[in-house]
Formats: C-alpha cells, structure tokens, sequence
C-alpha cells in the first residue's frame, strides 16, 4: 500500500517560511503604538534645582571665616551643579527638537540708571542650606531614575551620584572637607 501523504518539495517549504515571517513583521508592526517621544516636562524640575543649587554653593563659598577647604568644596559643587544644569538644558532642547549650537544662556544686561544705590546683599547661606538643596536634588532626580531609560536615565544618575557625593563626602559635617 502505496501511502498518499502530502509531497514537501524545499522550495515550497522556503516560501512558506518567507510568507510567514513576512506576516508576523507586519502583525508586529500594525499592533504596537509608534513610540511616544519622551516628555520634556520632566526635566524642567531638575534643571531649576541645579540652577538654584549653583547660586546657593556660589553665594555659600563667599561667607566670610570659611575654612578654606570648605570653600574650595562648595566652588566644586557650584560647577558641578552649573554642569549639570548645561547638560539637562542641551538634553531639553534635543528633545523638543530645538537644539542649538549653544543652548547657555548667553544674555548681556543692560546698564540700568543710577537711581540708589542697591539695598546690601543677603548674608550667605550656611552649608547645611546646600548640604539640603543637594539632597533634595538628589532625591528628585532619582525618582525620575526609574521612569526614564537611554541617555536621560544616565544623566539623572550621574546628578544623583554627584549630588550625593557632594553632600555625603565633600559637604559632610565633621568629614574631610568640612
């Protein structure tokens, strides 16, 4: 008894093969949403913090009767932080699109009239103000850790390992620089 199952000739079994990967990319593609761009918003918070958290170490160094180290240290957070700032804006204007040769701030004042003369500036913030500001930035910038991915994941954790680096070695009450 001669048996009458199908003939598989590898031809056939090729183009098979062919119409079936075809299907399944196709499927693929028709079932997922095309990728949402990733939200800007969401970095505005952490650009602020490291704009404030450079003028607060900036203004700190310049106390009067600080140790010498511990201006040092606080120079070095304030450049950081400036650096942070310049990164987290260049990535704002990738990611909206609008990248520039040069996305500092560049603006030049304009000489105001001799009125009065200006009321005397604040006293200088004490080191525990930036020890919480960089904590605070830490913080924030690592909630945004796990909800980002890519460069921008990477990023915020390089600010949150120098923020607290800063306030955990360098700024630390008692602790080799202060």
């Amino acid at each position: 008894m001669p048996s009458a199952g199908p003939v598989v000739n590898r031809r056939g079994l090729l183009a098979g093969g062919a119409a079936l990967a075809v299907l399944g990319v196709s499927a693929s593609a028709c079932s997922q949403p095309p990728p949402k761009p990733p939200a800007v918003e969401e970095l505005l918070g952490p650009l602020d913090q490291a704009r404030r958290d450079t003028a607060l170490a900036a203004a700190a160094a310049e106390a009067v009767g600080l140790a010498p180290q511990v201006a040092a240290a606080l120079t070095v957070v304030s450049t950081q932080r400036a650096a942070h700032a310049r990164a987290l804006a260049t990535e704002i204007a990738r990611a909206a699109g609008k990248l520039t040769a040069s996305s500092s701030e560049t603006t030049s004042p304009s000489p105001a009239p001799q009125a009065a003369p200006p009321p005397p500036p604040p006293p200088p913030p004490p080191v525990a103000d930036v020890i919480n500001a960089l904590r605070a930035s830490a913080d924030s910038a690592g909630r945004l850790v796990a909800t980002s991915s890519g460069y921008r994941s990477g990023l915020l954790a390089s600010i949150v390992a120098s923020c607290t680096a800063s306030y955990q070695v360098a700024l630390v009450q008692g602790g080799p620089s202060v």
